[in-house]
C-alpha cells in the first residue's frame, strides 16, 4: 500500500495440459478443434491481461510464479500480469483506462471499488467456485456477484509485548484505556507510543474510516446514512467516534510530526522497536516478518472502540482482493477459467497462506498461527466491513468525501465542529440535487 508506483509486465507463456490441474473446466465440447463459435480461448492463442496491486514485492513475485501453473488449464493462453505497489495508484490507473475503454481482462478490486466498476464487470454467479465462496454474495450488486474475494482478515492493533512488560502496562480494552496506555508510553520517554505515517493519508483508516462503522454497530451503516440529510451531527455515530479520534490525536502520542512522516518511516520505527504500537490489518504481518525476520516480540489486540467493558467489543473484519472480469473483454471464457483455477486449485491456499489471511473458500483453512493465537487470546464480535450502495457512493463522490483526508486535517488541528458542519451542508445539498 505504499504510494510509490511500480509497474511490471510479466508475460507468462503457459504450456501444459488440462488433466493435471484438478479443476473442473469442462465445456460442452472439450475438443479445441470443435470449440463453439466465439470461444476464442479454445481456437486461437490469446492474451489475458491481469492487473493487481500489493505492497509486498515478495508476494507479487511468488504469486506470478505460481500463476504459471495455470498452463495446465489453458495451454494456448498468454497472461500478462501488471502489478502496482499501492491500491491508490492502481485505482487511479484503472479509472483512466476505464475512460479510455482499455480495462484489462481481469481486474483486482477492493470492496468499495466494485460499485465504481459495476457496469464493466461480468456476473460470476455461474462459476462453481462462486457457490463455495463464503463472502461473495455479501458483496453482490442487484443479486449479481461481480467479483470474487480472495481473503478476509481482522483489523488489529500490533504492539511489542516486551515494551508493555518493561513499562508494566496492560492491554487496553476500552478507548480511555487505549489513550491512557499510549500516554504512559509517551511519559516514559523511551519509545514513540504510536507509529503514524500521516504524510500518506491512508494509514489513519483504522480510526477515521472504520470507527464510525464500529460505533454504529450496523454493518449497513453507510446505506443508512444515505437516507439522512445530516448524518454528521452531534449524537451520531460519526460525531461520537470522531470525538474519540480527536482525543487520540490531541494526546500527541504519534510523534512530534506525524504529518511529516511517511508510512515507510512509521513502520520502520515500529519494526526497529522505537515505536510501541501501530494499527493495521493482518496484511501487515508478512511485511513485519520480512523486515524483522521473526515475530518473537509481536502481538495484537482489538482496537477497543468502546467506553465500558460491559459493551460488546467489535473487531472490523475486512474482505479484500476481489477479482472481476471485464465484460468487454474478448477473452471472457479464458478469464472465467482462470478464476475457476485460482479459487479451485492449490493456487488458492498458496495465495491465502502467502498473504497470512483468512480463507473465504469452503474446505480451505489458512495456516496462520499468529491469527489463531489472536482469536484464542481475545474475546470479541466480528463486524464485517460493507461498502455503501449506489446512493451512498453517489453522495460521497459528489462531495468528494475522503475519510482519510479528514484524518490528516484533524491531525493538523482542524476542529471537529467545523468538519461536521461542512460535511452536513455538502451532504444535504448533494441529496437535494440527486
Amino acid at each position: 500500500m505504499k504510494r510509490t508506483l511500480v509497474t511490471s509486465v510479466l508475460s507468462l507463456t503457459l504450456a501444459f495440459s488440462v488433466a493435471g490441474c484438478g479443476v473442473n473446466t469442462s465445456t460442452k465440447d472439450s475438443n479445441p478443434a470443435k470449440a463453439p463459435a466465439g470461444d476464442s480461448s479454445k481456437t486461437n492463442t490469446v492474451t489475458l491481461k491481469l492487473a493487481m496491486w500489493d505492497s509486498d514485492s515478495e508476494f507479487l513475485d511468488s504469486w506470478t510464479k505460481k500463476v504459471k501453473e495455470f498452463s495446465n488449464v489453458m495451454p494456448n493462453v498468454k497472461v500478462e500480469v501488471e502489478t502496482f505497489k499501492s491500491d491508490a495508484d492502481y485505482l487511479q490507473a484503472m479509472k483512466v483506462r476505464l475512460a479510455a475503454n482499455e480495462l484489462p481482462d481481469i481486474i483486482e478490486l477492493k470492496p468499495n471499488f466494485i460499485n465504481d466498476f459495476k457496469a464493466e464487470l461480468t456476473a460470476l454467479n455461474d462459476l462453481s467456485v462462486t457457490a463455495k465462496n463464503a463472502k461473495a454474495k455479501q458483496f453482490a450488486v442487484d443479486g449479481k456477484v461481480l467479483a470474487l474475494p480472495v481473503i478476509s482478515f481482522p483489523e488489529l492493533v500490533y504492539y511489542h509485548p516486551s515494551v508493555f512488560k518493561e513499562l508494566n502496562l496492560s492491554v487496553p480494552t476500552t478507548w480511555e484505556q487505549f489513550v491512557s496506555v499510549l500516554t504512559e508510553i509517551k511519559k516514559s520517554g523511551k519509545y514513540q507510543p504510536y507509529a503514524m505515517g500521516g504524510k500518506d493519508s491512508w494509514p489513519n483508516y483504522p480510526f477515521n474510516e472504520f470507527m464510525p462503522l464500529l460505533e454504529s454497530g450496523d454493518e449497513n451503516y453507510y446505506d443508512k446514512i444515505a437516507g439522512m440529510d445530516k448524518p454528521f451531527d452531534k449524537g451520531t455515530p460519526f460525531y461520537k467516534s470522531y470525538t474519540d479520534i480527536q482525543t487520540l490525536y490531541g494526546a500527541k502520542v504519534m510523534g512530534a510530526d506525524p504529518l511529516g512522516m511517511s508510512n515507510d518511516q512509521a513502520t520502520g520505527l515500529f519494526e526497529a522497536k522505537k515505536a510501541a504500537v501501530i494499527a493495521a490489518g493482518l496484511w501487515y504481518l508478512p511485511q513485519y516478518k520480512s523486515k524483522v525476520g521473526n515475530i518473537d516480540d509481536l502481538a495484537a489486540f482489538p482496537l477497543p472502540v468502546r467506553h465500558s467493558e460491559s459493551e460488546p467489543l467489535k473487531v472490523m473484519t475486512f474482505t479484500d482482493n476481489f477479482f472481476g472480469i471485464n465484460n468487454k473483454s474478448k477473452n471472457v471464457d479464458a478469464a472465467k477459467k482462470f478464476e475457476e483455477w485460482m479459487f479451485g486449485s492449490d493456487a488458492y491456499s498458496f495465495y491465502v497462506n502467502k498473504k497470512q489471511a483468512n480463507s473465504v473458500m469452503e474446505g480451505v483453512k489458512a495456516d496462520v498461527p499468529f491469527l489463531n493465537d489472536f482469536y484464542k487470546t481475545n474475546k470479541f464480535e466480528e463486524f464485517n466491513y460493507r461498502p455503501g450502495g449506489e446512493n451512498f457512493n453517489k453522495y460521497v463522490n459528489s462531495i468528494q468525501l475522503d475519510w482519510k483526508k479528514l484524518g490528516q486535517d484533524m491531525m493538523g488541528g482542524a476542529a471537529l465542529d467545523q468538519i461536521s458542519s461542512e460535511l452536513n451542508d455538502k451532504w444535504t445539498k448533494a441529496r437535494a440535487s440527486k
